[in-house]
């Protein structure tokens, strides 16, 4: 597979899931777009996909602001001439009991994990719909399939995320293929802020299933919800 001479805009992809994605991709020849709101951690990612000889861009980018997103989108145009693939991935949790959270936590998750879909698609679509590889990849959850206890707004958000994902493969048909992929937890910084322990699947394995979903020769339905189990324990 290659996917050379296409761009693929990666929300906070500057750790975790993101960044396994920005490298994955890079290494088949994307070039990179990371939009993330912290600019050190861009950086040092940017950094990394240039070691590997990759046209890489940073932009800062907030996904809860549609001013943010409209300037991303014009930039990534701007500077790389075309956009193939959207990975929204950006993302937030709160383990809270839903009488516990507050309206500020409430809108926060809403914000970044839905209506940063929402907007960043909205933008993109355009332009994706000119590519013959248009690919948009929603990063969801297990908590997208099956509430959760403590993290009621979480999961609302991520039903949301697999509804906007059926809804727009079903707009888009015959243009661009659209995907969610839920996978149950990964070891990542957010989930070590709530939790001690590591778990099994890691950001790699997820972004082993977008490199799979985004090569030219994918046969994936568009609007499939793909959950994503532990990878099996290898036997000694």
């Amino acid at each position: 597979m290659s996917l050379a001479g296409q761009t693929a805009l990666i929300t906070g992809g500057s750790k975790g899931i993101g960044k396994a994605i920005c490298l994955a991709l890079a290494k088949e020849g994307a070039n990179v777009v990371i939009a993330a709101r912290n600019e050190s951690e861009i950086k040092g990612t940017i950094d990394k996909l240039k070691a590997m000889g990759s046209k890489a861009l940073a932009i800062r980018t907030d996904v809860r602001s549609e001013e943010d997103v409209r300037r991303l989108i014009s930039m990534t145009i701007d500077k790389c001439g075309r956009l193939d693939i959207l990975i929204n991935n950006a993302g937030v949790a709160y383990k809270k009991r839903l009488e516990e959270t507050t309206l500020e936590e409430y809108d926060k998750i809403m914000d970044t994990n839905l209506k940063g879909v929402f907007l960043c698609t909205k933008y993109a679509i355009p332009y994706i719909r000119e590519s013959k590889n248009g690919k948009i990849i929603n990063i969801s959850s297990v908590g997208g399939l099956h509430g959760l206890p403590d993290f009621s707004v979480y999961c609302a958000s991520k039903f949301g995320v697999n509804g906007i994902t059926e809804s727009i493969a079903a707009e888009l048909e015959g243009e661009i293929k659209v995907y969610a992929i839920c996978p149950v937890a990964v070891d990542t910084d957010m989930y070590r802020s709530i939790y001690s322990d590591r778990p099994p699947l890691k950001p790699e394995h997820i972004a082993e299933k977008v490199l799979e979903l985004c090569s030219p020769d994918s046969r994936v339905t568009s609007g499939k919800i793909i959950e994503m189990q532990a990878p099996p324990v290898p036997q000694l």
